[in-house]
Order: C-alpha cells, then sequence, then structure tokens
C-alpha cells in the first residue's frame, strides 16, 4: 500500500513514476571512468591520425623504419593502420608507444590486439608485444606473439636477457584478422589466440623497463610486407596514487 501512495503523491505533484528508484536511466548508467587511483585504462581504434611519429591512431604512437598509414577498414574493422616494410631489404618496421620506457614489462597488465597480416610467407618475420624495443630483431627483452620467417604457425615468447621460453601455439598463421591477448603478471603470461589459450609462460619473463606495445614486421627478401593494426587495448593496475 506504501508504493501505491508514494505513486499517487508523485502524479498528484507531477512528478513522473520514473523518478522512484526503479532502474530510471539516470540510476542504473555505469561510470564510464575506470579507477584511477590504481589502474589505467586505454584503448585505440586507429579511426584516424597521419604518418609520423607522436600523431599516428588517437594514442600518437611512434614509427620506425617502414611506413604506417591509415588504410580506411572493412565493415568489421573500421579502421586500421597498415605497416609497410617497403621493398628494401631487412626493413624492421615497427610501430610502438611513444611514452617510452614507462614500467617493467612484467608489471600486472593486459593487452588486446587485433592484427592482421597481408603477407604470410617465408620471407616475412612479425612480433606482436611488449619489448625494451624492436630496432634490434630480436629484442633483448620481450613478451611477444611471434612469426619467424620459416614459421607456419604462431608462436609465443618471455625473453629476458637475450634468453628466451618459445612455445609452438600450434595455431596456423593466416592473413585474416585475429586477436592476439596476453595477460601478464610478474611471475607468468598468460597467452590468447582469439580467444582461447594457447600457452602459459612462467620463466624468462623480463623485468626491465618497456613500452605500453609494439608491432613489428621485417622482410628477409627484396619484396613488400604488411601487416594491418585494427585495434590495441592495454588494462594497468596495481598503481597507488
Amino acid at each position: 500500500m506504501t508504493v501505491v501512495y508514494i505513486v499517487l503523491i508523485l502524479c498528484f505533484i507531477g512528478l513522473p513514476v520514473s523518478f522512484l528508484a526503479f532502474g530510471s536511466d539516470m540510476q542504473t548508467q555505469q561510470n564510464p571512468l575506470y579507477p584511477y587511483r590504481n589502474s589505467v585504462f586505454i584503448s585505440d581504434e586507429f579511426y584516424g591520425g597521419t604518418t609520423t611519429t607522436g600523431n599516428i591512431g588517437s594514442i600518437g604512437w611512434s614509427i620506425g623504419a617502414g611506413t604506417a598509414t591509415p588504410s580506411g577498414g572493412t565493415a568489421n574493422n573500421p579502421g586500421f593502420y597498415r605497416i609497410d616494410t617497403t621493398a628494401v631489404i631487412n626493413t624492421l618496421a615497427r610501430v610502438f608507444s611513444q611514452a617510452g620506457a614507462i614500467n617493467p614489462i612484467n608489471k600486472t597488465h593486459s593487452e588486446i590486439t587485433v592484427v592482421r597480416l597481408n603477407t604470410n610467407d617465408a620471407n616475412t618475420v612479425v612480433r606482436i608485444g611488449d619489448s625494451d624495443g624492436f630496432s634490434v630483431s630480436p629484442p633483448t627483452n620481450g613478451i611477444y606473439f611471434e612469426k619467424l620467417a620459416a614459421d607456419t604457425n604462431w608462436f609465443v615468447v618471455t625473453r629476458s636477457a637475450g634468453v628466451e621460453t618459445r612455445t609452438d601455439t600450434g595455431i596456423a598463421i593466416n592473413t585474416n584478422f585475429n586477436t592476439f591477448t596476453m595477460s601478464v603478471t610478474p611471475t607468468s603470461v598468460i597467452f590468447q589466440l582469439n580467444n582461447a589459450t594457447v600457452a602459459t609462460h612462467t620463466t624468462n619473463i623480463p623485468s626491465i623497463a618497456g613500452g605500453l606495445n609494439g608491432w613489428f614486421i621485417t622482410n628477409t627478401a627484396a619484396a613488400s610486407k604488411t601487416l594491418d593494426i585494427d585495434y590495441w587495448q592495454g588494462i594497468f593496475t596495481g598503481l597507488v596514487r
């Protein structure tokens, strides 16, 4: 009866019944912000930007060698950048976080990226993930998905001070958009490919500082090799501020 009386009163004074705490839009809308004191949530759809360092995507990624060009999109992948080695042999084409060495690579975090390899052949090397620099091949330290020139499956790597643990995922490399996920703690890394777990590493996890993420492609023949970056997301936790 009490509820009935309240409804009648609201109608009498001219307020809508939705004013009650029965799930109005205002009361059920979720807060779009993250808990900044202990977390950082970042993402990039690569809808826009230019071709120069500091202007790639919405975050402002850096480029090293090769080219990175906004390349439109598809119906299901509405914006992406294309990394191109050009036809100069052994070009280490790469896009990486401009922030540089901001955190230990093994800081608790997770990353998701959607990528398409357009040239899947025996003259293409690819790395997708975290490192202390893709300006050398391979990097000294890193956590990443990898295709070496002769590989037909994706491999995953944890590499510390030049020593690595490398696992065959058993997943064949293709020329579709695929989703690569890494969940990192100081003692383990869970790798997922297209939302299925493909490996867990507990050895050679680097503690050196590194950037947010990087995409690397190089050509072992004098021919252009390309990689399309559609999406990236990073969630970093354990902050105190």
